[in-house]
């Protein structure tokens, strides 16, 4: 880290010279997450975990933005991540992680280039989240272990998807386009020259690790006058082979909100057909399971002043495989100011692989707080 950070902060100063200091605005601000957890596994696997976990994270953004006129402008960003005791190793370098990318925004839409996450994830619409606990790559994993998403320092495999959004290539570089809305509808298109990124689900060994990847989506708003609607379709092709498809919808009234999304994989081809038996110590056997698969999500959330409240739940399932997932989750914040919120959630989680060692069951709860500048 102590080598790659500096190069990343050169890089993103570099990206910036062009930009005269009296006519550009600067901006930095960060964050700083910190939570307890204390889980209570079922009696067939108390011994398969630790009971009590402190996790922390900390991130610092850094930005530079150039207004031309009213219709043009330009932005370089650097968003800096890092985490203590995390058990998902999911930034860009495992423990810690970068973001460098600009965006341009210009009468005919808006250009992002850099490591930024694709169109279809970031204009997802899934269940509602309170506070800093979802269920789309959900940080629940760090509280109960779920054998079938695994990153760490040596070792990547998803037997199953994480997520209902289409968050195969992570923020791995790309170059994406947005178009503006025109009634209420908005579309977008990325294209992804690599498919691996250490924030995603492809293991860097696989033999298509380095194949380009496209994604599209469109995103809809609409006011049905007895409720707000918000709804998003996306679908991806990665590998040459992989059919990736997402939807979601919710609605909104008077403070309550009722959302929910699925997500669809499959392999058509046999170029790079799914690993079931590996002979490769690096990739273990389904380490890309995820590839044909499916998962949804679904909940009701509240919020009033300061308070917001969600319950929801998320299921995972192989095609060909027994691997499943299953997460009740009842998330809580309180926000005391701009500045400090604290948070309170418990989860139910019911991770099943292929035998008793690759599976686990329990309940979590977990508090924390988060400070931010």
């Amino acid at each position: 880290m102590a080598k790659i950070l500096p190069i990343t902060i050169m890089s993103f100063l570099s990206c910036i010279s062009s930009l005269k200091a009296e006519e550009a605005t600067y901006n930095i601000n960060g964050e700083w997450n910190s939570f307890y957890g204390y889980a209570f596994p079922d009696s067939a696997y108390k011994h398969q975990d630790k009971r009590q976990f402190f996790v922390n994270t900390f991130s610092l953004n850094l930005g530079a933005e150039k207004e031309f006129n009213d219709d043009y402008s330009l932005g370089i960003y650097a968003d800096i991540s890092a985490g203590i005791n995390k058990r998902q190793r999911n930034y860009s370098n495992g423990l810690w992680g970068h973001e460098v990318y600009g965006i341009f925004d210009n009468p005919a839409g808006r250009i992002m280039f850099g490591e930024t996450y694709n169109t279809a994830a970031q204009f997802h619409v899934s269940a509602p989240k309170a506070g800093k606990f979802g269920l789309n790559d959900s940080d629940i994993v760090n509280f109960i272990a779920n054998p079938n998403w695994i990153k760490n320092k040596h070792q990547t495999a998803y037997r199953t998807l994480n997520s209902t959004a289409i968050n195969t290539d992570g923020t791995a570089p790309k170059v994406s386009y947005i178009t503006p809305e025109y009634h209420n509808l908005t579309l977008g298109i990325s294209y992804i020259p690599n498919t691996y990124s250490r924030t995603g689900l492809v293991n860097r060994d696989a033999r298509y690790a380095d194949k380009e990847g496209y994604v599209a989506t469109a995103y809809y708003t609409a006011d049905l006058n007895f409720a707000e609607l918000e709804t998003s379709v996306g679908y991806g092709l990665f590998n040459e082979d992989d059919r990736d498809f997402s939807a979601g919808l919710s609605l909104y009234r008077a403070g309550w909100t009722i959302g929910g999304s699925w997500r669809k994989t499959n392999v058509e081809g046999k170029d790079f057909a799914v690993t079931t038996h590996s002979i490769n110590p690096k990739l273990p056997d389904l380490f890309d399971n995820y590839r044909e698969g499916h998962a949804w999500d679904i909940g009701i959330g509240y919020e009033f002043g300061p308070f917001k409240t969600a319950i929801s739940y998320f299921e995972s399932k192989a095609e060909h495989t027994d691997n499943k997932d299953k997460i009740w989750l009842w998330s809580n914040e309180f926000r005391y100011d701009k500045h400090l919120a604290i948070y309170l959630a418990g989860a139910k989680a019911d991770f099943k692989g292929i035998n008793k060692e690759t599976s686990d069951k329990g309940y979590s709860a977990i508090t924390g707080f988060s400070l931010s500048f």
